[in-house]
């Protein structure tokens, strides 16, 4: 009986989510304005990600922006990514905004480490 429950736990535990890291691009079309976060650690689905910080954004910036946070992977991949979300817009003519580490935190909560 102890087996088959310690094999029921074994075969029942969910994994932890992996951490990746990654960055996110909120988008105002209308304004032509864009936020792109610093980049952070987070095994977050991205569709959670998006919810929390266009959430944080509309009450404590005052404006709606549709997030996009894809998946990362290592650091060099989160910053070269980054890099390219600035350069693009920035080409398409958006104003583009920073959203610092500690805003991202705060918005993410339990979500970014």
């Amino acid at each position: 009986m102890i087996r088959r429950a310690a094999l029921f736990a074994i075969l029942s535990a969910t994994p932890a989510a992996a951490q990746e890291w990654r960055f996110c691009v909120g988008v105002a079309p209308a304004s032509h304005e864009i936020v792109i976060s610093d980049i952070f650690t987070s095994g977050g689905e991205p569709a959670r990600l998006e919810h929390r910080l266009q959430a944080w954004y509309r009450a404590h910036r005052g404006r709606t922006l549709t997030f996009q946070c894809p998946h990362g992977g290592d650091r060099v991949t989160a910053l070269n990514g980054q890099t390219a979300a600035l350069q693009f817009n920035h080409t398409m003519g958006y104003a583009v905004n920073g959203l610092p580490s500690n805003d991202v935190m705060t918005a993410l909560g339990e979500d970014a480490f």
